[in-house]
């Protein structure tokens, strides 16, 4: 198995950082990075394109971006499966009148001859009949090579923050960031749920205190 994006970050950029040349001469190994190069590019094409389908509305295209079993999470809901990705896709597409998703970075390590996972970060404008929902969120994913071709095997997305434009001056100062129309506000999926957010705050006190 390789690098797993979400439980450790530090391995992924080891992974992602280190680079071992193959021998002058060792074709194989030529050819093995040659193909990693070319399967990082697909999947990084796979989710790049997939913002484009979703903001066009392209449902057909977006349900077969995902394997047959594939699966969608969006923090909690989970649909597995096309039909049920379809509908999930569908009742996303019936809210919001018009959306720009913009990926900022896109991350992926191999994790074998056809898996591979990735973690991808982007903003999102998502227009209801109402108002304007600015968004920050993160991708964890899986993929798997069928075939010729690379797709989701899982997308797990996580969010910043989720809030009305009208509100966003204020709506980011706090901890209830997710502010989605005609609901009561509620935490944010990160940045402080994550163990790394205050473990060198603890290790700066006790080093002041000469405990460290």
């Amino acid at each position: 198995m390789g690098v797993d994006p979400a439980a450790d970050l530090a391995g992924l950029v080891a992974a992602r950082t280190t680079v071992r040349h193959p021998r002058e001469g060792d074709l194989a190994g030529l050819l093995a990075e040659l193909r990693g190069l070319r399967d990082r590019e697909a999947i990084r094409d796979l989710a790049l394109l997939y913002t484009r389908a979703v903001d066009d509305h392209d449902i057909d295209t977006v349900v077969g971006m995902y394997t047959d079993d594939g699966v969608f999470d969006r923090r909690g809901d989970v649909a597995a499966g096309h039909a049920a990705l379809r509908a999930a896709y569908a009742e996303a597409m019936d809210i919001y009148r018009m959306t720009l998703h913009t990926l900022d970075a896109h991350v992926v390590e191999l994790t074998g001859d056809d898996t591979a996972a990735g973690w991808a970060a982007g903003h999102a404008e998502l227009v209801t009949r109402r108002t304007t929902v600015l968004a920050a969120y993160r991708y964890d994913d899986e993929y798997r090579r069928v075939g010729d071709r690379w797709l989701f095997a899982r997308r797990t997305i996580a969010f910043m923050y989720a809030v009305p434009a009208d509100e966003l001056a204020g709506g980011l100062s706090g901890t209830d960031r997710m502010r989605w129309p005609g609901t009561a506000p509620e935490p944010a999926d990160y940045p402080e749920s994550l163990p790394t957010w205050t473990t060198y705050r603890h290790r700066d006190t006790a080093r002041r205190k000469g405990m460290v």
